[in-house]
């Protein structure tokens, strides 16, 4: 079981960006819905989402469990799910739904500090900016809480 429950602890960086509290099926994160909109000079012409998780208690089976059972949500175009992990080992899978008509899912694997790629820059810095302010609050004085071995 991956553990890196104390970024919750980073609720500034979440709450800045819209991220909010997610959990489900021994997942636990936090999540966020952006909306695309494309307008013309008649109004609106199309509007699609993209689903961002970032995730730091999961178990080691969960990327693929994820991948077999996640399924295409209406109006969603891209759903990116982002695995902290303790491990300095970059990965990505994408999966298309029946040939990325109904969208796509973008599972990856990132270590705070780590490495990034870029289709995930705009998520990267932000753990890393957690994962900083977590680690800021431990050399102040402040306690860590959940997985105390962890350190990059």
């Amino acid at each position: 079981m991956v553990d890196l429950s104390v970024l919750a602890e980073a609720s500034d960086v979440w709450d800045c960006w819209r991220f909010e509290p997610w959990s489900c099926d021994g997942l636990s994160g936090v999540y966020r819905r952006v909306a695309f909109i494309k307008a013309g000079l008649m109004g609106e012409v199309a509007r699609y989402y993209a689903d961002d998780y970032i995730l730091w208690k999961y178990d080691e089976k969960s990327m693929d469990l994820v991948r077999s059972s996640w399924m295409p949500i209406k109006d969603v175009m891209i759903q990116r799910v982002l695995f902290v992990s303790a491990e300095d080992r970059f990965e990505k899978k994408i999966k298309a739904f029946s040939m990325g008509f109904r969208g796509y899912l973008e599972t990856y694997r990132y270590s705070p500090m780590g490495e990034g790629y870029r289709k995930i820059k705009d998520l990267t810095p932000l753990v890393d900016k957690a994962w900083e302010l977590v680690n800021q609050d431990v050399e102040e004085g402040g306690e860590l809480q959940g997985n105390d071995s962890f350190a990059v």
